[in-house]
């Protein structure tokens, strides 16, 4: 594909060689393409049409394919009469093929069939006939302790709770609508299952006195003692957590107390002085602050704000305050500012003294100590080869990847010496090199010995007679992990070791011998309960002997198979890892263990990486029973249920997977690190199982193809899991409410107010069309 910008570096026989066309037709050579409008893989042999695209301006096109019956004549406008002229390999189909062509081109298309396909699957959700057959589940008897009768479906609805606890979920999202009774249904769900300890509920400010009415209105005097963990005083009451049956705070508490501990592992910017987390720290220093920082493209179409505050732009102070008019000194203070530099002086020229004097300051300095000639863009146009000689030159480790070492050197010119952990090392020798390899070999081998011996170890202990045996600390198999040990990662903020297994955090300890040992208690105390279960299955079919023989007997992968369709987890085996955990020890919503957590108007925590998602992430439960209470699980998009998701934590699209054939890696989070702290592999070998199998195929191709497969593992495997939604139009005959009234009143504003809007209207549009005139509308859209 050449565009008209390519040919004024072709020749004239060049040129005239180019055939002019929109798109052109063959035969699947493949069957490795798939389809742009679909996402369905175009079969070998078929029939498809391709198109050029150009990622980025200086790159060169590549071609996209289409099922002829994807074509879309809005974009294209092909007309039958320019067939031969824009569509290239036309001519060489006989006339059958032609006008199979055609007609496919013209035919209603996929796009529209799936839009019908789509709104007859919304009328049929919507007619009630599609969804969770709420009355088909066993009845629960309503709580001797309730003091109101509950109305059908709330019974229902109590009974799915019960049945949703039981499951591998332990929890869900009740979806009901506004007005049906979410509030009773949680109620009555702790009362027709009490748990040891308090439970939680995390509800907006404004819904703390409702829940404090209803569980008085609702259920018998004394039977639930409440505690609301809010204010000023929240301090004093939170030693009373254990003494009450239900602890109620706000979301702003929750996030506050788990931001102020956040907080205490900020670490402080050497350039601008200001704290960031460890993990954006170095996102920060790349783009932003440093010497060698540099925004990106499209980085740099983003308007700054804080930058124009003179300008008064994004703020209200500046726009109003005669102390500050757009002035170029003015600006310049402001953005010299945001670089951590302060200009005391006043005046045009008094300023440029100043910023003259500075700069002779700052190139004196920096020829006594540090290297000019370095920086990053000259240092990622040398190979690796010269980078390590350059490194042996400077003193610096030249051991590891190129990335690496152009991080020491840039450290290097910036501090101008190496830091004890970096110390130039010594040549080595062939010898020393074989010496290690074979240490290295010899150490693997003693760790393979060591975990036959584990397993031997294993069974011994499993001997009656012989229970003084101690389990041995679980190695991992991948050896390019951080830590050697299983469940154990380390935490670059603290220096310290966490420790996780099963996908429980066990805490942070001081040595990696420490955590490994924390692991080694866990899966001691799983392992103990487990032979108990099983001891106690056993004496319950001890009179059924037959039968035990014949279940025995079967095979083994059939018998594994049942298991999981019964309801086993297929991902029980993974080896979990939560992430950097903060230290949360003085936060008291975080140091308890709840009997339940219940996240009330939950789409409170839609955004899955503000604070107040992830302190809703790091409540811990006894049991694992978590709910979410909300009449919108859906807002604006798909992506939005999965911080829902990720809370209740449903397999296995609340996590992270492995590509790598074999690997049993899941991640509560995605990491930072090249590596992954898990099993060692690439970060960009893992996937988000919900964004690859659900959330991008439905927004890249829809209600089609492979966006169609999408909303059916949304429905079925998601929704149909965890989620129980109920319309008051489904459930107007147990409701009985009045008819709706719908009155339309309107408005004028007065003179200030029309004033006021017009103002704020003209300012956007100003705005707006500084974006449009400069190209930058979607870098600024918010």
């Amino acid at each position: 594909w050449y565009s008209q910008e390519d040919f004024s570096g072709l020749s004239k026989k060049e040129k005239e060689s180019l055939f002019s066309c929109v798109m052109y037709c063959q035969y699947a050579p493949t069957g490795r393409a798939r389809c742009r409008r679909c996402g369905e893989d175009i079969q070998k042999g078929e029939l498809r049409l391709g198109y050029p695209f150009r990622w980025r301006q200086a790159d060169d096109c590549y071609t996209l394919y289409l099922h002829p019956e994807c074509y879309e004549a809005s974009v294209f406008g092909i007309k039958e009469k320019d067939l031969r002229k824009k569509i290239y390999g036309y001519e060489a189909l006989n006339n059958t093929e032609r006008a199979r062509l055609w007609k496919e081109m013209r035919s209603e298309g996929r796009m529209a069939k799936a839009s019908k396909e789509g709104a007859n699957a919304t009328a049929e959700y919507s007619s009630g006939s599609v969804g969770i057959d709420t009355k088909s589940l066993p009845e629960v008897p309503v709580p001797k302790d309730m003091a109101v009768p509950m109305l059908p479906f709330q019974k229902e609805g109590l009974a799915w709770m019960c049945q949703q606890e039981e499951s591998s979920v332990k929890g869900g999202i009740l979806a009901d609508e506004m007005g049906m009774g979410k509030t009773i249904q949680a109620i009555s769900l702790l009362l027709a299952r009490p748990v040891k300890g308090p439970a939680l509920v995390v509800c907006p400010m404004a819904a703390v006195n409702q829940w404090m009415k209803e569980i008085e209105k609702f259920t018998k005097k004394g039977t639930l003692k409440t505690l609301v963990y809010h204010g000023s005083e929240k301090g004093r009451v939170a030693t009373q957590f254990k003494k009450c049956d239900v602890v109620i705070t706000t979301y702003q508490t929750l996030e506050s107390d788990y931001r102020r501990e956040a907080h205490k592992h900020r670490v402080k910017c050497k350039y601008c002085g200001k704290l960031f987390m460890p993990e954006k720290l170095t996102f920060h220093q790349r783009y932003f602050c440093g010497p060698n920082a540099e925004k990106t493209k499209k980085q740099q179409k983003t308007a700054a704000k804080k930058a124009m505050q003179s300008m008064g732009i994004g703020n209200s102070k500046a726009s109003s305050s005669t102390d500050a008019p757009p002035t170029i000194t003015n600006i310049y203070r402001d953005f010299m500012k945001q670089a951590g530099v302060t200009v005391k002086s006043k005046g045009y020229w008094n300023v440029m003294k100043e910023t003259q004097e500075r700069l002779k300051g700052s190139s004196s300095s920096s020829s006594k100590g540090g290297d000019d000639g370095l920086s990053r863009e000259r240092l990622a146009l040398l190979d690796r080869k010269e980078l390590v000689e350059l490194c042996d030159k400077k003193g610096v480790d030249s051991t590891g990847r190129k990335p690496e070492l152009v991080d020491r050197l840039m450290d290097f010119a910036v501090r101008g010496t190496t830091s004890k952990a970096e110390e130039p090392v010594k040549k080595v020798s062939l010898a020393m090199k074989l010496l290690t390899s074979a240490k290295a070999k010899a150490k693997a081998k003693a760790a393979s010995a060591n975990k036959t011996v584990g397993k031997s170890s294993k069974v011994k202990a499993a001997e009656p007679g012989k229970a003084g045996k101690r389990m041995p600390l679980l190695l991992r198999k991948g050896s390019t992990a951080a830590s050697k040990y299983q469940g154990v990662s380390p935490l670059k903020s603290s220096g310290k070791w966490q420790a996780s297994y099963q996908g429980k955090y066990l805490g942070s300890f001081d040595t990696e011998l420490k955590a490994a040992k924390a692991v080694r208690d866990a899966a001691e105390a799983a392992e103990s309960k487990g032979k108990g279960k099983k001891a106690a299955s056993a004496a319950s079919s001890g009179s059924s002997g037959m039968a035990r023989t014949v279940a025995s007997s079967s095979s083994g992968g059939k018998r594994k198979r049942e298991e999981t369709e019964e309801g086993g987890d297929p991902y029980a085996d993974y080896e979990t890892f939560e992430g950097a955990q903060l230290d949360l020890t003085d936060s008291p919503l975080h140091t308890v263990q709840w009997a339940r957590v219940i996240l009330d108007e939950a789409h409170r925590i839609k955004g899955r990486t503000n604070s107040t998602a992830l302190a809703a992430y790091a409540l811990q439960t006894q049991k694992g029973y978590k709910w979410c209470l909300t009449g919108t699980p859906l807002q604006n998009r798909v992506g939005e249920l999965y911080s829902l998701i990720r809370f209740l934590r449903v397999r296995p699209y609340a996590f992270y997977y492995c590509k790598k054939q074999g690997c049993k890696c899941e991640c509560a989070c995605f990491m930072r690190d090249r590596y992954c702290p898990n099993c060692g592999h690439v970060r960009f070998m893992h996937y988000s199982s919900f964004k690859r199998d659900v959330s991008n195929p439905i927004i890249k191709y829809g209600y089609m193809g492979a966006g169609k497969v999408g909303f059916q593992k949304l429905r079925q495997d998601i929704l149909q899991k965890c989620m129980l939604r109920r319309t008051k139009e489904e459930r107007k005959a147990d409701l009985q409410l009045p008819p709706i009234k719908v009155c339309i009143r309107k408005d004028k504003l007065s003179k200030q107010e029309t004033d006021f809007y017009s103002s704020i209207y003209m300012q956007s549009c100003v705005k707006f069309d500084t974006f449009v005139h400069s190209g930058t509308v979607l870098h600024n859209y918010a």
